[in-house]
């Protein structure tokens, strides 16, 4: 642990001075230019001595030594030798600088001090201390040389020994203070810099855990402002309202869906909480129905900053209440029906056979017969009918086995082609391929579903029209959808649409499309219908596929 620890600090180390010696390169070529400045705009300032010309070499090599520097970081960014060529560049510079300008009376000392702090940064404390002594070695060494008279003198007076000495150990003394100070913030800076990147890294992970929980919901999830612009939309919100978060991102959610804002005009609500249902539509057009719940975004101070919703799509669970709403009332109407059935059906028999009978027996005029003759097929026809409502309300026996539902169809659409009345007035139109498409269904019923939905949409254009058909193959179930072009339904004549006794049809029962719930029902299917008035109806069937 505490090697993996050593390794972590020294990683973290690097990375800030990559950044550090990115930082230093630009500004100690900033600082150089500005010393060229300062010399060419204002000389006595830094030629005591009246000597200056050293200066202008030693400045422009500096700063070519420092451009070199800046394109070796751009090129060979991953070299750990960078810092240590621009320490040791700018130590031998800068001494250069103090030398010609004079030493002890040179403006130019100071700049060792911005080196040794340069260093502080860059290195560890030790190597501070070292470098703050080759600075102290070389002004010493340079100053007693020119002392000595072994070296060319460049100030204008010379120094007494005891003043030459003073100078030495000020400055000694200031550097060595300078490399520990300088050390010791440095060495602060960067447990710093280590303890915040340690927690930069906890929050990312937790942003990543926080973000993976918000976009792993089941529900969709909104955040928004006090004015109800939206923050966030996690990817399940996405799919429920066919909108992408970065489409949104900012909008009024009261633009996108009015009933959506719950808060209305009044966003500082009391309640802890607010829940709706509304009907919301998505971006293509597909109408879902949404539970909604708001509840207050607080900030830290307990201030509301905001609101946030959670919204499910509750259109299936609303869908299976309907079905299971319409079975009730079916199974209702099939025990009612069955019931009445039974009793009128003996009476009605018994009356009928006793008008032939009565027929039979005593001459009639002609109007007579015709009155006989009504309430005999009228008879009949109740009785047609009492027999289909008793079919219908019957229990039934399936034959479930694997068939080709595309060849049941094909089938059901020649013989649907072949009645008299279709001709040239109806146009059928097949919309699917030649491919297999298997279930396990009781053919004989299928059938009849495919030519009571038929028969229905070729009824419900009665100028003519046409009639497609669809047939789609699909990773868990089949398709089949039969699309008119005729009178179409209210949203009343829906919801009631495969209940009995609901025929819009002159002379129909109104038990087809109710046999034909039944049927699809026994076959573990969904049937469905959409329509609007003079747009004509489409009536979709979905079957389980074969494994």
């Amino acid at each position: 642990m505490p090697g993996s620890y050593g390794r972590g600090l020294g990683m973290a180390h690097t990375s800030s001075n990559r950044e550090w010696l990115d930082w230093l390169t630009r500004v100690r070529l900033l600082t150089i230019t500005l010393i060229l400045a300062v010399g060419a705009v204002w000389p006595q300032s830094v030629f005591l001595s009246g000597n200056s010309r050293y200066f202008l070499p030693i400045i422009v090599s500096w700063i070519t030594l420092a451009i070199f520097a800046l394109i070796l970081l751009k090129w060979l960014p991953a070299g750990v030798w960078h810092g240590v060529f621009q320490v040791a560049s700018d130590v031998a510079m800068v001494s250069l600088l103090v030398y010609t300008t004079g030493l002890q009376e040179s403006n130019f000392i100071s700049l060792y001090l911005l080196v040794i702090i340069v260093a502080s940064i860059l290195f560890s404390r030790a190597g501070s201390f070292v470098v703050a002594g080759i600075c102290v070695a070389l002004l010493g060494t340079m100053s007693a040389l020119a002392y000595l008279g072994i070296a060319p003198r460049f100030y204008v007076s010379a120094p007494s020994l005891s003043g030459l000495r003073t100078f030495l150990l000020s400055n000694t003394f200031g550097f060595l203070a300078i490399a520990y100070l300088a050390g010791l913030l440095a060495q602060s800076l960067r447990r710093k810099g280590i303890e915040l990147e340690e927690k930069r890294e906890e929050l990312l992970d937790l942003q990543d855990f926080t973000e993976d929980i918000i976009h792993s919901m089941r529900g969709g999830l909104i955040t928004t402002d006090l004015e109800g612009r939206i923050i966030l939309l996690n990817r399940t919100g996405e799919d429920i309202l066919g909108r992408r978060f970065a489409d949104v991102r900012g909008q009024r959610l009261q633009d996108l869906n009015q009933e959506f804002w719950i808060p209305g005009s009044a966003p500082a609500v009391g309640k802890i909480s607010i829940r709706k249902e509304i009907d919301f539509v998505t971006s293509t057009g597909d109408v879902r129905y949404l539970g909604i719940s708001v509840s207050p975004l607080r900030s830290r101070d307990s201030e509301r900053s905001g609101y946030v919703f959670n919204f499910q799509d509750l259109t299936d669970l609303r869908r299976l209440e309907q079905e299971v709403a319409t079975k009730e009332r079916m199974a209702a109407l099939g025990r009612l029906s069955a019931a009445i059935a039974h009793e009128i059906r003996q009476p009605l028999t018994a009356m009928a056979g006793a008008v032939k009978e009565l027929a039979r027996m005593v001459p009639l005029q002609e109007d007579e017969k015709h009155l006989v003759g009504i309430v005999s097929r009228e008879s009949e026809r109740l009785n047609h009918i009492i027999t289909d409502f008793l079919n219908y309300s019957r229990e039934k026996s399936y034959d479930f086995k694997e068939a080709d539902i595309r060849n049941l169809l094909d089938e059901t659409l020649v013989l649907m082609e072949k009645k008299p009345e279709v001709g040239s007035k109806y146009h059928i139109v097949r919309s699917f391929n030649g491919q297999t498409v298997r279930a396990r269904v009781d053919a004989d019923k299928i059938r009849q579903v495919f030519w009571n939905l038929c028969d229905n949409a070729l009824r419900a254009m009665p100028q003519g029209g046409t009639l497609t058909v669809r047939l789609e193959d699909r990773p868990f179930s089949l398709r089949v959808a039969f699309r008119d072009t005729g009178i179409g339904l209210d949203a009343k004549q829906k919801a009631k649409i495969f209940e009995p006794l609901q025929s819009g049809f002159e002379g129909g029962t109104g038990l087809g499309l109710s046999i034909v719930y039944q049927i699809v029902q026994a076959h573990s299917g969904k049937i469905s219908v959409i329509s609007e008035v003079d747009q004509g109806a489409e009536f979709i069937i979905e079957l389980p596929k074969v494994a």
